[in-house]
């Protein structure tokens, strides 16, 4: 498989942010914008702004796994803009980054900034402008963005490695993505990673990631056919380290598919669900470092994907957790937007590998331990093993009655994972968040970060509670919640 180098370039203003799915989905997990500045300088406490011991609200909930702690970390400006956050660590140690924002529009992220930490959050670097969006990166009439994806620190290396998102507009972005509603090839994505050995002060140039032949990028013309129609791809929040050494990373590849009935379904489906012809599947892509090339050498799995009939949208957002006897777990969002929820209820969707990622069992759907089905909106979910008691949990949302597309997007919950069915257990569940009397209908607890932090052992997500408010979806904080795990 061949990677392919390419310099870095200009930056841009404004980054972009959209919340429905895989294909247009750019959630605001521990992943960020294109270009970071380096963090030095003195650091600084945080600003009253950004430091949760400003929060005018703190609400403690808890249940079987863990106590929850709620506070407002960034309050919402003004009415009608939301503030964002996402969070991560840049190596093995205690350097945190975070990527600030806020929406007002959808889509739309505006005055982003970043900041640094190296004690864990103590004290910070103070904000400084991240230039990134489409609007500054152009080539004639055509625009780009970069963002940043899964982030992780690979012992075998001793590198940070970061997957970058990257996506080229056919013209201005904000009309391509109109266009996209309307059921036009608006876009192309494509995935890159770039190297760190100073904690994300520095890194290598970025590198795209390929599983089919066809041209490189060329930085001197973004729109040559032979490059925006292959290696397309929308990778996953999550790149997991093995034990074995390797590394996996799991991305969203279109499948040629189709026949009759699927050609009929997708006939009555909105426009934007996809072309007829092809569906989303998840290619495991795995990386073994080569410390004589400095670099890893990949090689990608046979994706796996599912007819319209199950998932009208196919497999998005997937994530992968390595099980306690090596076997892994591909987690993955569906849709079932077009069809009736009670005849075709949104799942979560699973497959399993006994390779270490290079073949998959056919897709079924994710239940509790008990065989009980359940019922979930179409949104992302995480894995996360704490190395306080050694369990995985899994987070995401859970629906009380079926699901229609990816709403309602409440309660949002954590399970610890029996690794030997696999399964969630279903006696474990714990509600991290709710919607409140006070809340609207369209309240969503979805597109978080999560980390668990270094030194407490707590897991802390950073979530916006969209549509908490009346008036407008975005009128919404920025939250932080402490899950203190049993």
């Amino acid at each position: 498989m061949r990677i392919a180098a390419r310099p870095n370039r200009q930056r841009l203003k404004r980054a972009s942010f959209a919340l429905l799915g895989c294909w247009l989905c750019l959630a605001l997990t521990p992943l960020a914008f294109s270009k970071t500045v380096d963090g030095h300088g003195d650091s600084r406490k945080a600003s009253a702004e950004t430091n949760p011991e400003s929060a005018r609200e703190i609400h403690e909930s808890g249940g079987p796994i863990c106590s929850v702690k709620r506070e407002v970390y960034v309050p919402s400006p003004k009415t009608g803009v939301a503030a964002q956050v996402a969070v991560s660590y840049l190596g093995k140690g205690l350097r945190r980054r975070e990527i600030h924002a806020f929406q007002s529009k959808s889509d739309l992220a505006e005055r982003v900034k970043v900041r640094f930490s190296d004690d864990n959050g103590r004290n910070w670097t103070p904000l400084a402008p991240l230039d990134s969006g489409p609007d500054a990166l152009r080539q004639g009439t055509n625009s780009m963005e970069e963002l940043l994806f899964a982030i992780n620190y690979d012992p075998n290396a001793r590198r940070t490695i970061q997957m970058v998102f990257q996506r080229i507009f056919m013209g201005d972005a904000s009309q391509a993505l109109h266009r996209f509603w309307k059921g036009e090839k608006a876009f192309y994505d494509h995935g890159m990673y770039r190297l760190s050995r100073d904690d994300g002060r520095s890194w290598t140039k970025e590198r795209q990631l390929e599983y089919e032949s066809g041209a490189a990028f060329d930085p001197r013309n973004w729109t040559n056919p032979s490059y925006l129609n292959s290696n397309q791809m929308y990778g996953s929040y999550e790149v997991t380290i093995l034990r074995n050494g390797e590394i996996a990373y799991p991305a969203v590849v279109p499948v040629p598919y189709e026949d009759e009935e699927d050609r009929k379904m997708a006939a009555s489906f909105p426009k934007y669900v996809s072309a007829t012809g092809s569906v989303g599947g998840v290619t495991c892509f795995i990386g073994k470092w080569n410390k004589r090339k400095d670099d890893y050498d990949w090689t990608c799995s046979k994706p796996v994907f599912v007819p319209r009939r199950v998932s009208t949208r196919g497999m998005s957002e997937p994530v992968i957790a390595e099980l306690a006897d090596g076997r892994l777990l591909l987690e993955m969002r569906g849709s079932n937007a077009g069809l009736d929820p009670v005849k075709f209820p949104g799942r979560r969707w699973m497959s399993l590998s006994s390779d270490h990622g290079r073949n998959w069992t056919p897709i079924t759907d994710l239940r509790y331990d008990t065989g009980e089905p359940f019922y979930a909106p179409s949104t992302m979910a995480r894995f996360i093993r704490s190395s306080k008691t050694g369990m995985l949990y899994w987070i995401g949302n859970i629906s009380r009655k079926p699901a229609e597309g990816n709403l309602p997007r409440y309660p949002l919950y954590i399970a610890e994972v029996d690794e030997k069915i696999p399964a969630l257990k279903k006696n474990t569940m714990t509600i991290i968040d709710d919607r409140a009397p006070e809340d609207t209908a369209a309240v969503q607890f979805s597109n978080f970060s999560l980390l668990e932090n270094r030194q407490t052992r707590d897991l802390e997500i950073y979530l916006t509670r969209l549509g908490e408010n009346a008036g407008s979806n975005f009128s919404a904080n920025a939250y932080k919640y402490t899950l203190k795990i049993r």
